[in-house]
């Protein structure tokens, strides 16, 4: 009894090695997924994380400045350094808006052409190159109006102020295609105005 036992588990030596064979594909596939969608997430938390520094940054800052392009582009270098910190090497911006905010949050014209009240910026592998032809935001409106023989007293003219960044994200493996478009935007009202400067 105890030989034909022993004989029964000598033809079992290779079953391990076979089972080993099936299963290591399939958890290596696993393992990259986790490792490759681990990049992507971050990718695109650092991407809304930028959006959301460069709105809080431009709510204070657009509608005080001198020169709105000067505040575009201070926005700009705040989004740009947002993105450079937290880059993993694998992450390219493409381009990016400061815009006024339509009703629905959208720029005018939407995200492709962005075509008023707009600052539009593409990335030249170091930093944002300002557009030429943006369709400039010149006179942004940040008064609330406070004098009580107004008709509109009390009505909250507050422009909304939003930005948008797209960035591609590579794939390391390759094995879930070569890329992926990240597209993020934030939206926030222009912190009022100081009630001598309206």
């Amino acid at each position: 009894m105890a030989a034909r036992r022993a004989r029964r588990l000598q033809g079992d030596h290779g079953t391990v090695l076979v089972e080993a064979c099936f299963l290591l594909p399939v958890v290596i596939f696993i393992v990259m997924g986790i490792f490759e969608f681990g990049l992507l997430f971050a990718a695109q938390s650092t991407t809304q994380a930028a959006t959301k520094e460069g709105v809080r940054f431009a709510s204070a800052n657009y509608a005080v400045a001198g020169s709105n392009q000067a505040a575009a582009d201070a926005i700009a270098a705040e989004v740009a350094k947002d993105l450079l910190n937290a880059n993993s090497g694998y992450d390219t911006p493409i381009k990016l808006f400061v815009y006024r905010a339509e009703d629905n949050g959208d720029p005018h014209g939407g995200y492709v052409s962005c075509d008023k009240n707009c600052y539009r910026y593409t990335w030249n592998g170091s930093g944002w190159t300002a557009d030429p032809g943006s369709p400039k935001w010149l006179n942004p409106s940040a008064c609330i109006i406070t004098d009580s023989s107004d008709s509109n007293a009390g009505i909250n003219t507050l422009d909304s102020i939003g930005t948008y960044v797209e960035l591609r994200h590579a794939y390391v493996t390759g094995a879930f295609g070569a890329s992926q478009l990240i597209k993020e935007h934030t939206v926030s009202r222009l912190e009022p105005l100081p009630s001598g400067q309206c």
